[in-house]
């Protein structure tokens, strides 16, 4: 096992920072009976826990650690907007779009 590495990133700080991308693409909640604040903390939260996790490899091997989680989310959330263009929802989001146009089967 490498050598653990120490980042100094807390929860607030990484809240804020998320708050900052949210202003630049918004996250669409409609009705849904979610707690915004309630569920960024508890996701910074979890990305703290991942990324703690992750100190304890090399730092190439923390960023495949990273890099494969923020994938695997790109994907599900990829997948929600495709259940909802299913269900006759349109997306506002130009990556996915696009991600979703690429990954289509031909007919």
């Amino acid at each position: 096992m490498g050598a653990a590495h120490h980042v100094q990133i807390d929860l607030q700080t990484l809240i804020t920072l998320v708050q900052e991308v949210e202003r630049e693409d918004p996250i669409d909640y409609g009705s849904l009976p979610i707690d915004e604040a309630e569920l960024r903390q508890a996701c910074c939260a979890g990305a703290l826990n991942i990324l703690q996790s992750a100190a304890l490899f090399e730092a190439e091997d923390v960023l495949y650690v990273l890099l494969s989680s923020m994938a695997k989310l790109l994907e599900e959330n990829v997948l929600l907007h495709a259940q909802n263009l299913e269900r006759g929802e349109g997306i506002n989001n130009y990556m996915v779009k696009q991600i979703l146009e690429h990954a289509k089967r031909p007919k």
